[in-house]
């Protein structure tokens, strides 16, 4: 109907022909409820533009012209204009501040932040790379997140008791939960805690190689954590 209606405009007359009847036969076919979506610009009415577009359209302002300069494109996540923006961090990488990451607009959840070297990573920025929005932390040491560390070593009498005196008593560092498997000699932990940035957990992880009978610490994709 919309389209039909259009072309009527387009066809009963032209600028300079605005007479009664033509705005008496405008009237008899268009629909005048369809006709509160049209716009009037100058003596032109303007048909609606699709949902699709309009839907894009505000995606396009809110993460650009809204939210951040599109002259360097940077958001700061923890900074001043963090408020100004919804976003989560992507369950498939758990960022930590420090990681590389980047921002990916989604349809209905705001902005995801994923780590570079995310396993989704080159798909989102391969196939979606108009999606993407450059993003850089912040320093701000209020804030800890979860992150997931492995660690294989020598099965020991004590160690359970070594590894977490080292994290929680003397880094300060809290853990969210821990199991450990001993088989052949060999134990394997999967341990889950809070750091505040890459940084702190970088520390952890050569901490915990200098202890006796570590053989290998390495950081989890939190997909892999059990």
């Amino acid at each position: 109907m919309k389209k039909a209606a259009t072309k009527e405009i387009k066809t009963l007359g032209n600028e300079n022909s605005y007479t009664k009847e033509f705005f008496e036969e405008l009237y008899k076919k268009i629909d005048l409820k369809e006709l509160k979506e049209f716009t009037l610009h100058g003596d032109k009415l303007i048909p609606p533009k699709p949902v699709k577009q309009i839907i894009e359209e505000k995606i396009e302002k809110d993460f650009t012209t809204k939210n951040y300069n599109k002259k360097d494109a940077e958001l700061i996540i923890f900074g001043e204009s963090s408020d100004k923006i919804q976003y989560t961090l992507a369950n498939c990488c758990k960022p930590i501040p420090g990681d590389d990451v980047f921002g990916f607009v989604t349809t209905g959840e705001g902005l995801k932040i994923h780590r570079t070297n995310c396993p989704n990573a080159t798909k989102l920025l391969s196939n979606y790379g108009h999606r993407v929005v450059k993003t850089k932390w912040a320093k701000n040491k209020e804030i800890s997140f979860l992150t997931g560390i492995k660690i294989v070593g020598l099965d020991d009498v004590g160690v359970v008791n070594k590894i977490t005196t080292l994290i929680s008593g003397e880094l300060k560092i809290n853990i969210s939960a821990i199991t450990i498997e001993a088989k052949e000699g060999l134990f394997e932990g999967n341990i889950k805690l809070y750091v505040h940035d890459k940084e702190e957990l970088d520390k952890l992880v050569q901490s915990l190689l200098s202890l006796p009978g570590i053989e290998s610490v390495e950081r989890y994709d939190m997909e892999d954590i059990p």
